[in-house]
């Protein structure tokens, strides 16, 4: 009886392994570009996306395949599963310019908690190639987006709750002017943001003179001169109202991130509690007036101002945009900015420091030695959302002068490229400083004229003030709404869309 009872049970056993012990890991496993497509001559591929191939075992059982991408700079991973009949998938969502080893396992069940995996492969993304609008390849052929825009250059997108502006993309800009009194004023589209009438996201009719923030004859305390700024529109649950983020230099010459909300709902035109439709005098800024600011970012010496930071300057707010375009104001949110040289941190003139929103105020983060936690050598960052807790950082370098040229215009260097993901460390739902790459991972970034040509050192370097967006809401379609000169002409607002996303 034992013998025959252990015959059965090995009899059991091999039954129920032999067929998966018969099934060998995936091979012949390839990774591919995809969706090439030729500018002037030159090949592209998507940025994102890289084709996988295998060939799986003619004795294979696997319920299913999964497809992992282990990237080599942060460890973060993408994963895709196909049929058990696949014998390819595309992965999505990756990185731009970062090489990924990618594995293929056969799962034998739903969970794959047993596989067999193929060797890894290695891919790589191709880099990001921005177009701009217009003709030619000089500065002065390019497409304006709006007749007089200047600097200081944010867009907005509106969701589709938002009234008479839902899916709409507005700008908030720095008109050119005939007075000393710097503004931001807004420009508003035709109509909402459709993929098939880019003139719906790429042109804007202004608005200066009767909308937004503007310098004052005669400077408040807090405000006398505007500069940058960012219109934020906030859930309708919250409220239903754009809060526009703007730089303000005060009567002691320091530079804060101010805040104010617009009094005319998702319209985001008038922002004066009074009978005016425009801030534009000292006692609209001052404490009481129609157009009192609340102080984002307060500076070193300030009540409750922030250690080591002497000015807070072009700044930007990250949310995510593509899971919802109206802020909820949802702990974790995050803003970089321009804090100028901050002594005995840093060496260079131009850094970015990184506050987190606590569901109350802006918290700059700080390292263990009181320093503030910086992006060194960086100028003009945006936070782009790509989905999840993933972000994009562009910037750009201003201690790389190739190119410059003679003039007192902005000159920043070649734009960067790094990223972030908030599963790299702590909470996985928040983005914080350290979940970002490193910017030794920086990757260059090409931008082409609109007949093909590739931009040189010295007009990459001109580019200043820019935003990133999705006009529709889908990574399809993303456009890069910017401030650029030659080094010589006035700057103008102009607009690039990537060519491979």
């Amino acid at each position: 009886m034992m013998r025959t009872h252990k015959g059965t049970l090995l009899a059991a056993l091999a039954a129920l392994f032999l067929p998966w012990a018969a099934a060998a890991e995936p091979t012949g496993v390839a990774v591919d570009r995809v969706a090439g497509q030729t500018i002037a001559g030159r090949q592209v591929f998507s940025s994102t996306q890289l084709a996988v191939r295998w060939t799986a075992s003619t004795a294979d059982q696997a319920h299913h395949f999964e497809v992992v991408a282990r990237e080599s700079i942060q460890g973060t991973e993408v994963r895709v599963s196909a049929a058990a009949s696949a014998t390819g998938a595309t992965l999505t969502g990756l990185k731009a310019a970062t090489t990924y080893t990618v594995t293929v396992a056969a799962c034998r069940d739903e969970a794959c908690a047993q596989s067999s995996q193929s060797a890894g492969v290695s891919g790589q993304t191709d880099t990001e190639y921005w177009q701009f609008h217009g003709t030619g390849n000089t500065v002065d052929r390019l497409t304006k987006a709006v007749s007089d825009g200047n600097a200081r250059l944010s867009a907005t997108r509106f969701g589709p709750d938002a009234g008479d502006m839902a899916n709409r993309v507005q700008l908030y800009y720095g008109p050119l002017t005939t007075t000393r009194q710097s503004s931001l004023s807004a420009a508003v589209a035709s109509g909402p943001a459709d993929a098939n009438n880019p003139d719906t996201y790429l042109a804007f009719s202004s608005r200066a003179g009767s909308s937004g923030v503007t310098s004052p004859a005669t400077g408040s305390s807090l405000v006398t001169i505007v500069a940058t700024g960012q219109g934020v529109p906030v859930a309708r649950h919250l409220g239903g109202f754009v809060r526009l983020f703007f730089e303000a230099q005060g009567a002691d010459r320091r530079t804060r991130a101010m805040s104010i909300d617009s009094k005319d709902s998702y319209i985001g035109l008038d922002f004066n509690a009074g009978s005016a439709a425009t801030c534009t005098t000292a006692a609209d800024y001052a404490a009481g007036g129609g157009c009192e600011p609340a102080v984002a970012i307060a500076v070193d010496g300030d009540a409750g101002g922030n250690s080591r930071i002497n000015h807070a300057r072009q700044f930007k707010v990250a949310w995510p945009t593509l899971e919802s375009p109206h802020w909820d104001m949802a702990v974790g949110t995050f803003m970089v900015f321009t804090s100028d040289r901050v002594t005995g941190c840093s060496d260079y003139q131009q850094n970015h420091a990184y506050a987190v929103w606590d569901g109350a105020a802006w918290k700059v983060q700080y390292q263990s030695n009181g320093c503030p936690k910086l992006f060194t050598s960086a100028q003009a960052a945006f936070p782009f959302h790509s989905g999840g807790v993933r972000y994009r950082l562009y910037y750009g370098d201003p201690s790389i002068t190739t190119g410059r040229g003679t003039s007192n215009l902005p000159f920043l260097g070649p734009k960067k490229l790094i990223y972030a993901d908030g599963r790299a460390t702590g909470a996985a739902a928040l983005v914080d400083f350290e979940d970002w790459e490193p910017q030794s991972a920086a990757r260059d970034v090409v931008f082409l004229w609109p007949n093909g040509d590739q931009m040189d050192d010295r007009a990459e370097g001109y580019i200043d003030d820019y935003h990133f967006l999705a006009p529709t809401g889908s990574l399809d379609l993303q456009v890069m709404y910017v401030t650029i000169t030659d080094g010589a002409i006035v700057p103008i607002a102009v607009t690039a869309v990537l060519r491979n996303p």
